[in-house]
Order: C-alpha cells, then structure tokens, then sequence
C-alpha cells in the first residue's frame, strides 16, 4: 500500500507488483538535483536577415524533463504592424497535456512602447524564454541587433546547474545564532555591571578627592596664616631693632658732627688769627695794589670760610668759560655742608 506521506524513487526490483514507476516518478526523481533552463552556451538565438530566427541545438531541462534538440529549429516571425512595435518571444514550453517540449515564437502585442509578453507558468504549462525580439513598425526583416538574449536570466531561463551548490547551514546557524544571542545578552549583563562598578568607582574617587581638596585647603590656610603671623613678627622685631639701631646711629653722629664742629670751630678760629698776624706783620711791607688784592683774597677765604660757599667759573665741556653778553663771567657756588651753618667768630682786624 503506497504511504502518501513520502514518494520513494529507490527504483527497487518489482516483486509480485509491489513496485510501480511512471514518467512522472523519473521526472520527480531528477527534480531535485538540477535548476531549470538550457546547457551552457546551447540553444541561442539567431537572426536570418528575413524575418525568421534560429534557435542552435542543445538540451533543455524543465523541472526533471528534458528535451535534445540535435539540430537548429528555425522559427517563422509574423508580419510587422505598418505602424506600431512589438516584442516577440522565443519560448521553450513544458506542455504536460500534450506531452511534449517544444520552441515557438510568442506574438507580443502593438504598442508605440510595446513590452514583452508574460510567461505561462500554470497548471500543465511551464515556459522558458530564450529571447526578446525587437520587431519596429515596417520590419521586414530580423537582424541580431534587435535580438535579446535571455538565456543567463535565471528569473526567465537561466543555466542548467546542480541544485545543490553549497552546504545548507540553516540549522546550524540558528542554533549558533541563539548561542550567540545568549552569549551576548550575558556579556552585555557583565558588561553593564561593570560600568555600574566604575562609576561607583568615579563617585568614590571623586568622593575622597573632595575630602583631599578641602583637607588640603584647610591646611593651605592653616600655613597662610602662621606665615602671615611670622612675617608680621618679624616686621615688629625689625621695626624694633632698626629703631634702636636708628637711634643709637643717630646719636653716634651727633656726637660725631659735635666734636667735629668743636674740633674745626677752635681750630679754624686759631688759624685765622694766626693768619691775620702773620698778614698784618707783612701788609707793610707790600705795595698799596698788592695789598689790596691780597686782602680781597683773605676775605674770600674768609668767606668760604664762615658761609661754607665756594665760589666756581662756569666752563663748558671743552673748558670754555661761560659769560653774558655783556662779558661778564658766569660763576656758581658750592655749599659746604655741616650739621649747622659755620659761624666763626668775626675779625675785628
């Protein structure tokens, strides 16, 4: 009793008629194995410079039949339309009714833009285009220009191949591809733990560096401030010392300007009388000019003596002595300077 579950094509020997084949049970088997279409680089499509083509010989497979084609078909065109375009087909059919393949031209219809006419591919019918045939208003003969070649378009036609053209691992990667998602949902749970774990860390971190700046401020002003209390000790005791120090200079000078002044008013008053004896002893002996001019001198020197000014020429860099306009020379005093003005006992001589 045949299982309607499964089709076996094992092509065991018969045995008391418990084996049946038919056609379709070769067809069925073949199936599987090959991809419809035509044998590489047969059965092309040519033009005849008239308005027939011609399809070269080969084999052609349709789901698990063939047909060999051992030599050219040449296949009529109908007349073009004097003024629309059209596309015709050159088809290879699969008719299970008839029992058969065959090739025919399929008849497109007039357009201005015409297209292709569609495939049969119901019920008993199964079609393969081999080509598109361009046929303009007023052809009147095919050249292979207007011939397209539909043969490699695997939608249409295509090459008769092995179906099995590499290993299925379908199941395999479904089976990896849920490891894998799982695989990655667990990193991705790792992963998201351990960012929490280092921004507890950053919060930590920036936590105890918080607590370090203001320790280290607060020491920062700590130290500010007893360096702001030493310099101002140190400021207090150098005030201190230097006032004392001060003071102490300034009495040493005073005592020093004092004895000077004693020292140089007792003596210079000793060598202006010594002076003006040894002038007197001497003024008559001298001439009344002499005399007068030396003692313009004394009291110069007298002068300077008790003002504490020396009189200078004015001169230039060059040694030029500076005048007026008059011709009068320009002269400047020097102060000699003491702690008090030197006021000598005058000469009553």
């Amino acid at each position: 009793m045949s299982d309607l579950r499964e089709r076996s094509y094992d092509y065991f020997w018969n045995s008391n008629s418990d084996r049946y084949y038919d056609a379709e049970s070769m067809g069925d088997w073949l199936r599987p194995f090959f991809k419809n279409g035509v044998f590489n680089g047969q059965m092309q499509v040519t033009a005849n410079d008239d308005m027939s083509v011609t399809v070269a010989a080969g084999y052609g497979y349709i789901n698990g039949k063939h047909r060999h084609f051992l030599i050219p078909t040449t296949l009529d065109i109908e007349t073009a339309s004097g003024t629309l375009n059209r596309i015709d087909s050159v088809i290879l059919r699969r008719d299970d009714t008839e029992r058969r393949i065959y090739l025919f031209i399929q008849k497109g219809g007039n357009a201005a833009n015409p297209v292709p006419p569609a495939l049969v591919r119901t019920g008993t019918i199964y079609d393969l285009k081999l080509a598109d045939i361009y046929i303009a208003a007023g052809t009147v003969a095919i050249t292979q220009a207007e011939i397209t070649d539909t043969r490699m378009n695997a939608s249409v036609c295509g090459w008769v191949a092995a179906t099995v053209t590499q290993i299925d691992f379908t199941q395999i990667q479904a089976q990896f591809d849920s490891y894998f998602t799982a695989y990655k949902k667990n990193i991705s749970d790792q992963y998201q733990i351990y960012i929490a774990a280092i921004h507890s860390f950053e919060d930590q971190a920036q936590e105890a560096y918080d607590l370090m700046i203001q320790a280290f401020n607060a020491y920062a002003e700590q130290q500010e401030a007893a360096f702001e209390a030493w310099i101002s000790e140190q400021e207090s005791d150098f005030e201190t010392w230097s006032g004392g120090q001060q003071s102490t200079f300034e009495q040493w000078r005073q005592n020093q300007e004092s004895a000077f002044n004693n020292w140089y008013l007792t003596n210079t008053g000793n060598w202006a009388q010594e002076f003006q004896d040894w002038f007197d002893g001497i003024r008559e002996q001298l001439d009344h000019d002499v005399a007068g001019h030396l003692q313009n001198e004394i009291e110069a020197l007298n002068n300077i003596i008790y003002t504490g000014k020396v009189p200078a020429n004015l001169v230039t860099t060059d040694g030029d002595r500076l005048v007026t306009k008059s011709g009068d020379q320009l002269i400047c005093f020097w102060t000699l300077k003491t702690s008090e003005t030197c006021n000598c006992p005058a000469n009553n001589n």
